[in-house]
């Protein structure tokens, strides 16, 4: 019974009764729900859009670059990194001799450092020599490197693929030769040039230019001539069935198997520093929204403040005729409790679906931004601008991959809830305790 009693009284705080009236209080109750609701859209699209930049770059870094495992001869001891075909051979090795069933793939690959030169320019780039399998479509790492012109393909031993911002800025399309600058060592010991024709026949992209900006792959034979030993680096890059899951009973499985001077690292070991200060950023945005969603409940409190001013005459008639403080109290938690349940259902809906079109919402800003800019430079005799670029894809991935989890909106949509009835404990307590017959002397 008074739980009845407290609910038709929130309810009619709220405007939802048989009786209405002008209240100021009330319109400040709405002005609170209007207030969550719109802090509720950017914590959604910040939580939606930082998981999917740090998942889209996470997925980048494990298949394109660090691979699931790293298998390194440390000391360039072992006779198994003599020769391209000596390595390639041992890293499908470790495909057929693994007992576990974890190890899905292995190729072998030589990074290291050289001077592009191109028709228009020259660059500084990072050249993969990598077996040609690795771009066929056994890899499933190729489903999300896409060939912007000509084809992935390292058929002969002087083919090679740029990345698409490498390849732009040299002035290079497909088809173009270009020429790398390395350094060979002499039998005296000499360090001197070496210059060596490739014919560009792919250009690819990854959607993350901060990753393969500089890459140019190249065959493995060819990196193993033109590469030196030491000054490069060689390993295997392996892939397994669960890298997410059982990464670390795969890399004892590895472990297993190799000889003497050989180290194994997991993507983990290798991108550490850059998940870090994904998760320290995802973490930092986050918490700026909250705040600003704390404010916004904070008007809760104020609302329920001044309901409990206007309607003190109420209040002492309904203690007078029995009404227990503890019925008043829960009253106006439950008018709190309706305030944010009502701007979470104004404002999630929103926020989920500015979050599912968060790349064309980019698009269009960009676009009238830079409409707005160009016709006010113009005005200014300046016509020619920079365009502006919200997510610069120097920086961030170019198409923002979109997941939303609904256990993580449930989470912001209960601890809205949660910090609604909390702001509302003092002004409940307050409602609480006011003394009727105080307050009906004064009327």
């Amino acid at each position: 019974m008074r739980t009845a009693v407290s609910l038709r009284l929130a309810l009619s705080f709220l405007g939802m009764g048989s009786r209405k009236q002008e209240s100021h209080a009330r319109k400040t109750l709405y002005g609170a729900i209007a207030g969550i609701a719109v802090s509720i859209i950017p914590l959604i699209l910040v939580l939606v859009v930082s998981d999917g930049m740090i998942e889209g770059i996470t997925s980048r870094l494990v298949e394109l670059s660090s691979s699931h495992i790293r298998v390194m001869d440390y000391y360039r001891t072992s006779r198994e990194s003599g020769t391209a075909a000596d390595f390639s051979q041992f890293a499908y090795s470790l495909v057929n001799t693994n007992s576990g069933g974890t190890i899905t793939h292995a190729w072998g690959e030589r990074e290291g450092m050289a001077l592009v030169v191109g028709k228009d320019a020259r660059s500084g780039g990072t050249i993969r020599a990598v077996d040609p399998s690795w771009f066929s479509g056994e890899n499933p790492a190729m489903s999300i490197l896409e060939t912007v012109e000509g084809q992935r393909l390292l058929a002969g031993s002087h083919d090679a693929v740029l990345g698409e911002k490498i390849a732009r800025d040299l002035g290079l399309n497909v088809g173009d030769t270009f020429r790398l600058l390395t350094f060979k060592t002499t039998d005296g010991g000499r360090r001197v040039p070496r210059f060596t024709r490739f014919t560009l026949t792919g250009i690819v992209s990854s959607g993350y230019q901060e990753l393969d900006a500089l890459w140019v792959f190249i065959p493995l034979e060819t990196g193993f001539q033109i590469l030196p030993e030491e000054s490069s680096n060689t390993f295997i890059n392996v892939r397994t069935s669960n890298p997410f899951g059982t990464i670390e009973r795969s890399r004892i499985e590895v472990l297993k198997m190799l000889p003497d001077g050989f180290r194994v690292y997991t993507w983990k070991d290798l991108n550490r520093s850059q998940f870090h200060a994904f998760t320290t950023t995802r973490t930092l945005l986050l918490f700026i929204m909250f705040l600003i969603l704390f404010v916004a409940s904070v008007n809760i409190s104020s609302a329920l403040v001044m309901l409990v001013m206007e309607r003190r005459k109420e209040i002492a008639i309904i203690k007078s005729v029995g009404g227990s403080p503890a019925t008043v109290s829960f009253a106006f938690l439950l008018a709190g409790y309706f305030t944010g349940f009502c701007g979470i259902l104004a404002g999630l809906p929103v926020g989920v679906l500015c979050a599912l079109h968060v790349n064309e919402l980019l698009a269009w800003l960009e676009r009238g931004i830079n409409t707005a800019n160009r016709f006010f430079h113009s005005l200014a005799g300046d016509p020619d601008t920079m365009p502006v670029q919200l997510l610069d894809p120097a920086f961030y991935l170019e198409n923002i991959p979109v997941t939303v989890r609904f256990r993580e909106l449930f989470l912001v949509a209960a601890g809205t809830l949660v910090l609604s009835v909390l702001v509302s404990l003092l002004p409940a307590i307050r409602a609480g305790r006011e003394k009727p017959l105080d307050t009906l002397r004064k009327f």
